[in-house]
């Protein structure tokens, strides 16, 4: 599943998420769901191809289902 992929991505280069306030995180599978369900719902009432961007994830509304993009870096 995505969220897997995503949490291990997060794991593996020891990036973090703050929460809510709380300490800083890697997020895990359940906190990536969780993120992932909050932006389908951000993005529900917006146009096809609007995107959101937050904590590293780019998700693009598509006509069905969103796109999940994992930003690592800038190439110079």
């Amino acid at each position: 599943m995505i969220e897997e992929e995503v949490a291990r991505v997060f794991r593996k280069n020891g990036w973090t998420w703050r929460l809510a306030g709380k300490e800083e995180i890697i997020p895990d599978e359940d906190d990536v769901s969780i993120a992932l369900d909050e932006a389908a719902r951000v993005l529900y009432d917006e146009p096809v191809g609007t995107q959101l961007e937050v904590g590293r994830l780019i998700i693009i509304k598509k006509h069905q289902g969103h796109d999940v993009f994992i930003f690592v870096g800038e190439y110079a």
